[in-house]
């Protein structure tokens, strides 16, 4: 019987939604990596710049494929006018899950490549004019092999370049997971007086929310690196977004106006483990450091 995955035979699409369903891959993805495997002249992808293939090639790395996943997540959580304030949970786990089952596509297509990890891994979210209840997450990486290594059941995960894992692989450690931690705060009355003057002055509601959203989002953080029992978190960012919200409350001929705070803040790492193999004289390689006499020489001839 024909494999499904060839070229030519025609895509069960019924099939296909089902397994997205289940969080799997659609089979147009499942195809493109099995015609890579297949391939007598397979043509690899990178998110890696030639610099960086170069240093890969140079210390065993080798850049497999581009692999990516995604996901669309409808958000369901009202109104931001009728909500009394403090995490906006739905929004927080809506946006928790597009990451993950983004994360977990672009972890399945690795394993199809038989990749030890995937680096350089970049989310791309945006959302849509035409729906502003949906949210698009996509995570973007490179497979790479590395010399000398058994398969993994499952390629790790990590923000680090192709170099940066040579080095960390030769201090002995070996990443886990991408930890991430994640937290919407909304505040509907961040009301300061000091707000759009001329003056210089601290917003201590803008800066409470900032703190709050801070402390969950690390809280989770943490508890994401515990979950892969990991020695450490390296590489760590944190973006955040805050925006205002001005609104009025009151009767037409007593209005109060107010500002509203709304915070979106993740922290990002990569969780690493210390190998099993890894004896203690395993530590980072010191830089040679290298001096070019000859341009010394041409110098001092041409100011005598």
């Amino acid at each position: 019987m024909p494999h499904e995955l060839l070229a030519d035979r025609p895509v069960d699409e019924a099939k296909s939604k089902a397994t997205v369903e289940a969080g799997g891959l659609p089979i147009r993805a499942q195809r493109r990596i099995y015609e890579l495997q297949t391939s007598k002249n397979p043509i690899f992808t990178s998110t890696l710049s030639p610099s960086e293939t170069v240093v890969a090639r140079a210390t065993g790395v080798e850049a497999m494929s581009q692999v990516m996943g995604s996901s669309v997540y409808h958000v369901g959580f009202g109104n931001f006018g009728q909500w009394q304030g403090g995490e906006l949970g739905p929004l927080t786990q809506a946006y928790e899950h597009a990451r993950s089952r983004a994360l977990s596509r672009m972890q399945q297509e690795a394993m199809m490549l038989r990749a030890h990890a995937v680096v350089d891994v970049k989310f791309i979210g945006r959302g849509f004019e035409w729906g502003a209840d949906l949210v698009e997450f996509n995570a973007v990486g490179t497979a790479v092999r590395i010399q000398g290594l058994p398969v993994p059941q499952y390629p790790a995960l990590t923000l680090l370049k192709a170099d940066e894992l040579y080095k960390l692989h030769n201090a002995g450690y070996w990443p886990v997971a991408i930890a991430i931690g994640n937290c919407f705060w909304y505040e509907p009355h961040c009301d300061c007086p000091c707000d759009g003057s001329f003056y210089s002055r601290e917003l201590p509601g803008h800066t409470q929310v900032s703190q709050n959203a801070r402390d969950v989002s690390v809280q989770r953080f943490r508890a994401f690196a515990h979950h892969f029992k990991a020695d450490g978190v390296v590489g760590v960012t944190v973006e955040r977004k805050g925006k205002n919200r001005e609104y009025e409350t009151g009767t037409e001929h007593n209005k109060k106006h107010h500002t509203a705070f709304n915070m979106e803040l993740v922290v990002l790492g990569t969780a690493v483990v210390r190998r099993a193999d890894a004896g203690p004289e395993a530590k980072p390689a010191r830089p040679d450091l290298v001096v070019d006499l000859r341009d010394l020489e041409a110098r001092n001839a041409k100011h005598g």
